[in-house]
């Protein structure tokens, strides 16, 4: 049973997630929208103005009674750095409560990297980002490809940076850091970047596919992200059994056939010069051997999402990566492969959408990983 203090932070809570949902709210509307005593409202608002949680913005005149002061979340308090290292650079990014990015910053290494270029990469985006606002940061999320022990703390396997294999990601970070860390892995931070700021805020479940040098699932159930670090391993579904060796030892998995790497590497064959990023390449600079490379990629995607379809049959699918630049090749073949390999009744209740955000993703998500306990009703209120 809640005690007195843990109702007390379940009402802020609600308060905060309602204010989040709705802009602006006087306090007698939070209390009719809340279903609260506005006594108890207001006390509770006292002190989430005093904890810089809240903030007065305005007067909203009524054509009956005493005008209401409107409350708005804070946006010059409790900042958030969302850090995350990719296979080849490092991205970090600063919010406020409402999602905005008040700075960002990038900082690429060369592979294969050892150790100490990751972590030179790594602390000079977070210094360059953190030092100016410790005194206003609440918390640091740091997102890592590979897979992650949460319980043991330690990164198990990266297939493509093996120099962080069995490391505490906090040895990545200052010893001593002013706020809490919480870490997350990447596939799964950019399905939280959906949840709080994207397409999946009008959704209560669905799933986000990162299309990368490696490729992975973020799974959200509810409002909440699903299973541990171990979900969502989407890339090492076997589409081709007998076929291409991956980097995780298997053969025939779909990340041998869709990742970056893997058609970077085809397609510099194609087109006799060398590609390293999707990105170098614009649809008008392909050739028809080029295009039907893409397509074909696009076909195994699809094979390789229907196992998920079909025992999750989610609403939305959002896919992120370099590849979604080549969305007038890839959608059709996306969808025939998906045709081919999905029952059909699940994949009519299947939306598919590419995600407005960018680079950014997954150091956003980073950034909201400790949403839940200040916004969620659900859970532990530790951040307030």
């Amino acid at each position: 049973m809640a005690n007195q203090s843990d109702l007390k932070q379940l009402n802020k809570s609600r308060i905060l997630a309602h204010i989040r949902a709705n802009a602006a709210q006087s306090r007698a509307a939070i209390a009719d929208a809340l279903s609260l005593d506005r006594k108890s409202v207001t006390n509770l608002v006292s002190e989430l103005i005093a904890q810089d949680w809240l903030c007065e913005v305005g007067i909203q005149l009524k054509r009956r009674g005493r005008p209401g002061t409107l409350l708005e979340l804070d946006r010059s308090k409790h900042l958030f750095l969302g850090l995350h290292l990719s296979e080849n650079l490092v991205h970090g990014v600063l919010i406020n409560l409402h999602g905005e990015i008040l700075s960002q910053q990038s900082m690429p290494f060369a592979l294969p990297a050892d150790l100490k270029a990751i972590k030179s990469s790594l602390l000079q985006v977070y210094e360059s980002l953190a030092v100016a606002v410790f005194t206003e940061l609440s918390a640091i999320g740091l997102v890592l490809p590979g897979v992650l022990d949460f319980e043991a703390g330690k990164i198990l396997r990266s297939v493509n940076l093996p120099a962080l294999d069995g490391l505490a990601p906090q040895l990545l970070l200052p010893e001593t850091l002013p706020v809490p860390l919480y870490i997350e892995e990447s596939s799964r931070a950019k399905a939280l970047a959906e949840l709080w700021f994207g397409l999946g805020r009008s959704h209560a479940s669905f799933v986000c596919i990162d299309l990368g040098i490696g490729i992975g699932a973020g799974i959200v159930a509810e409002r909440r992200l699903h299973g541990g670090s171990y979900a969502g391993e989407i890339g090492h579904v076997q589409i081709e059994p007998g076929g291409r060796a991956c980097a995780c030892g298997h053969l025939g998995c779909l990340e041998a056939y869709v990742s970056e790497s893997s058609l970077c590497q085809e397609l510099s064959r194609i087109l006799t010069r060398t590609v390293c990023s999707l990105q170098e390449l614009e649809l008008g600079q392909l050739n028809a051997e080029a295009e039907e490379l893409l397509c074909q990629a696009g076909r195994c995607l699809g094979r390789g999402l229907a196992p998920l379809v079909n025992i999750l049959c989610p609403p939305l699918l959002v896919l992120h990566g370099n590849l979604t630049r080549f969305e007038t090749l890839l959608m059709p073949a996306l969808m025939q492969g998906l045709e081919e390999a999905a029952l059909p009744s699940c994949l009519n209740r299947v939306q598919l959408e590419i995600s407005g955000f960018g680079a950014e993703a997954a150091a956003l998500g980073a950034a909201a990983i400790p949403f839940e306990q200040i916004f969620a009703v659900n859970n532990g209120f530790a951040m307030i």
